[in-house]
């Protein structure tokens, strides 16, 4: 696991969870990594031989895809990689964030097509949700970023036409005309920011907070407070666990005993 400690360890009982319930004698460990370190710590999965591979996450998912041998089909439109492979000596990078992002979505009842929506970030969570969602035929797509031009990179990068790069400044127009608000940045981790005023969010919305560390965030509680219905990114992250378990293993990810892992890791982490 590289990357965010809070991230890491609870993705790490989803992985073990599954090893244990597949009878692979294999266990996750949870790594920080500072940027610094990167190039350092993926050096190191590639000496040894006993890695099958590791999950990353913020903030090196656009940054890994650089130092890998080769990427899977997703993490080459997308440019991010979240899973990394170990085989016969070579990283492969994967993305798994895209096929996750809409299995969410597909859980919660919303379907994007014919939509229109708001992304809010430019990094790798960012841009697999943009790839979904045109995937989806989602009607317009507006990427919005506190730097600009990483929100046009974006929207170059996986041919947005219709909707764009939007500055924050104009956040009080752009979410007030879309049915779904995404947030793809760190915003709202603290328990306490957000990015854009929750009265500015109506009933008829949906808003999709990929931050599941904590698990209600101000997003998430603001939207429902309003009567909008509105996720965090915990389901999302079991369907990156399972599709990152094949990935590794090449056997079928065991559903029930992850989903039952993280409702526990869940739970605890609500009464601790």
């Amino acid at each position: 696991m590289v990357g965010e400690a809070e991230d890491s360890q609870l993705a790490a009982a989803l992985y073990d969870a599954g090893f244990r319930a597949a009878g692979i004698d294999a266990r996750s460990e949870a790594r920080t990594v500072t940027p610094d370190g990167l190039a350092d710590a993926i050096a190191q999965i590639r000496a040894d031989t006993r890695v099958l591979g590791a999950a990353v996450t913020r903030p090196h998912t656009v940054a890994v895809s650089r130092l890998l041998d080769g990427l899977g089909p997703e993490a080459q439109v997308v440019k991010a990689v979240n899973t990394i492979s170990h085989r016969a000596g070579a990283l492969i990078g994967w993305n798994t964030d895209r096929s996750a992002f809409l299995q969410a979505l597909d859980e919660a009842g919303f379907q994007p097509k014919g939509h229109a929506a708001l992304v809010l970030g430019a990094g790798g969570a960012a841009r697999a949700s943009v790839d979904a969602l045109r995937g989806a035929a989602t009607a317009r797509i507006w990427v919005c970023s506190a730097d600009l031009d990483e929100a046009r990179a974006v929207c170059r990068d996986l041919e947005v036409t219709a909707g764009g790069p939007t500055p924050l400044g104009a956040l009080s127009l752009v979410v007030r005309k879309v049915d779904l608000i995404v947030n793809a940045t760190p915003v709202g981790s603290d328990g306490e920011t957000v990015l854009f005023p929750v009265d500015w969010i109506t009933p008829a919305q949906f808003v999709f907070d990929l931050i599941y560390q904590p698990a209600l965030t101000p997003l998430v509680s603001g939207a429902r407070d309003r009567g909008a219905r509105a996720i965090n990114g915990l389901t999302m992250l079991l369907f990156q666990a399972l599709a990152a378990f094949e990935i590794w293993t090449g056997q079928p990810a065991p559903e029930a005993a992850m989903r039952a892992a993280l409702e526990r890791a869940v739970v605890e982490r609500l009464s601790a």
